[in-house]
Parts: C-alpha cells; sequence; structure tokens
C-alpha cells in the first residue's frame, strides 16, 4: 500500500514539473512561429524560461530563433494571461534589441473577449520596447474585453522587462 502512495505521489510531483516545462516545447513553438511569420525557412538555435513573471503560475518560455542563412536574432515569447475566468495563451516575437516585432494570440478559452486576438489591435504592440503602457491610453480599449485586453497591456512590459534583463545577464 505504501508503495502505491508513494507511486501516486511521484506520478502527481512529476506531472506538476511535465507542465512547467513543457509549456509550449521546442518542435510545437516552433511550427506556431513559422505559421505566424508565414516562414517555413526560421529555425530554433536555443531556448529558457524567464522568470521574472509576478503574477504567480504564470509561464514565461522563450525561444531565440533565426532564419537559414541569415544572421538576425529573435526571441519569441510563450506567455499566458488571464481573462475574465480563464488563461490565454500568447505568443510575442521580439528583435535581438528587446522591440516588439509581432504579437499574436494562440490559444484564447473563454466564450468572452477573444476580441483581443484581433491583428490590427494587437499591433499597437509593435515597435514597444518595455515602457509603462497605460489601457485605454496607450493602448486602445475594446468593449466586451476589457479583463482580457487589461492583462495582455499589464502583461506585455513584464516580458519585455523579464526578456531584456534575461539578455542583459548572458543566459540565453
Amino acid at each position: 500500500m505504501k508503495q502505491i502512495i508513494f507511486f501516486v505521489c511521484l506520478l502527481t510531483v512529476a506531472g506538476v514539473s511535465a507542465s512547467a516545462t513543457d509549456f509550449y516545447p521546442e518542435d510545437k513553438a516552433l511550427s506556431i512561429i513559422q505559421k505566424k511569420l508565414k516562414n517555413n525557412s526560421l529555425e530554433i538555435s536555443g531556448s529558457f524560461p524567464l522568470s521574472e513573471s509576478s503574477e504567480v503560475g504564470q509561464r514565461m518560455m522563450a525561444y531565440r530563433f533565426t532564419e537559414v542563412g541569415k544572421q538576425d536574432v529573435f526571441y519569441a515569447v510563450f506567455t499566458e494571461s488571464k481573462g475574465r475566468y480563464d488563461l490565454f495563451d500568447y505568443l510575442v516575437i521580439i528583435n535581438s534589441a528587446a522591440v516588439v516585432q509581432k504579437v499574436a494570440v494562440i490559444k484564447y478559452r473563454s466564450e468572452h473577449g477573444g476580441e483581443i486576438a484581433s491583428k490590427k489591435w494587437l499591433s499597437q504592440f509593435e515597435n514597444y520596447s518595455g515602457k509603462p503602457l497605460q489601457y485605454g491610453e496607450d493602448i486602445s480599449a475594446i468593449s466586451g474585453a476589457t479583463l482580457s485586453a487589461g492583462s495582455i497591456t499589464r502583461d506585455m512590459q513584464k516580458v519585455v522587462l523579464a526578456l531584456k534583463k534575461q539578455l542583459e545577464n548572458g543566459e540565453n
């Protein structure tokens, strides 16, 4: 009986650890990056978790990637944020100068607020480099998606600053 309890506990701990490290694994990440950037000649050259999240449980995984035959380095940060009831996953493409190039919502789980996945609305974050953002002032408000839109707006600074810190520390 003790062996069964130990085994169940071990599986539970392993499952929790695996879910943290399996947040957008490399093969899935590469597929999404290529699809969102409409470029199949991109390849991943490294990965690292970003740990500068102020929200408990928020996961951020960064991938360094390049285009085959080119030297420009970019980073794809996969992260999550909270809508009214559910978490949603999104991707931030950032250049080596830590400036946002593109943002895309990957998985939106709620019935309401999905308007934040609009390419036009997300394009407001392009060229963003980490200064404070105010939802409703710097970033346009969205009727029906107030919580999700406010959440991604607040998180954008965290994502960019966490990547900047990682790059400055040479941990990439």
